[in-house]
């Protein structure tokens, strides 16, 4: 696959270089606070290793970019999707999600790379997006509705982090 352009951003596919820029995602607390527990390195490896398989249309694996600033090359983030499954009339729903260091918080980049995968999984025939969200993270919700998504569902409890339960969003969009 060649790189996505998305104006003053690059999607790239992820590659064994980018380990050190998935780790970081993976460790920094701020990013992780609506997403998971931290994990060990072990586990970080184990998910890394899985986004590294070659991808095409309709895999449930994930396919990963990495979000690149054009001008300066600096890797901000990742920023990818995942197929779920053919509905009745074989319409392909797929799953979005993004991670971006602090620094790159509030620039607007997660809403152009989000854009960005949306019109290519779009091209491949996903016909129907969903994300999910742990209530709280306003960000990432401003970032959906931005993107055409809207709120479906609020699954109460849906999600543990830290030992405290948080309700899963449920946001979907039609492509």
């Amino acid at each position: 696959m060649k790189p996505l352009e998305a104006g003053s951003l690059t999607l790239r596919l992820l590659t064994e270089a980018d380990w050190p820029l998935f780790l970081q995602l993976h460790r920094h607390e701020q990013v992780l606070q609506y997403v998971a527990d931290p994990l060990s390195d072990e586990q970080i490896r184990q998910r890394f290793d899985e986004r590294l398989q070659p991808w095409q249309a309709g895999d449930v694996h994930w396919l990963s970019l990495v979000v690149v600033e054009t001008h300066s090359g600096t890797a901000t983030g990742v920023c990818g999707f995942h197929c779920l499954e053919l509905d009745a009339d074989s319409a392909l729903t797929a799953e979005v999600g993004y991670l971006f260091l602090p620094q790159f918080f509030g620039k607007g980049y997660a809403t152009l790379a989000l854009k960005t995968c949306l019109d290519y999984g779009t091209t491949l025939g996903v016909k129907q997006w969903q994300a999910v969200v742990t209530e709280g993270n306003k960000g990432s919700g401003r970032v959906l509705e931005k993107c055409g998504f809207s709120l479906i569902e609020r699954q109460h409890n849906g999600y543990q982090i830290g030992g405290k339960f948080f309700a899963d969003l449920i946001y979907k969009k039609l492509a």
